[in-house]
């Protein structure tokens, strides 16, 4: 019961932070792979500006994905714990 709680709260509170974390998520794997940012790069700013937007939009969206899969999975062991050991029965 408190592992299900406790992925649905994370998946909460991973919600509202959700492009923040994409924005670093991608500065951090550019620096990684050493990519040079638009942000950083003045000529080439405007033109890869949407294909920067596009990369943080796609982690943004798979982000949305893990935090739906945990508040969903934290419901169904939640449900399952309280359908198979309910609280009231003493076990």
């Amino acid at each position: 019961m408190t592992l299900g709680l406790a992925f649905i709260a994370i998946g909460l509170v991973w919600l509202p932070f959700r492009k923040w974390i994409a924005r670093r998520q991608y500065w951090i794997s550019s620096q990684m792979f050493g990519r040079k940012l638009p942000i950083y790069d003045a000529e080439s700013l405007e033109a890869d500006s949407e294909l920067h937007e596009e990369r943080v939009r796609g982690l943004e969206m798979l982000g949305v994905f893990f935090c739906s899969v945990l508040i969903v999975g934290g419901l169904v062991i939640v449900l399952l714990t309280v359908v198979f050991r309910p609280p009231w029965s003493g076990a």
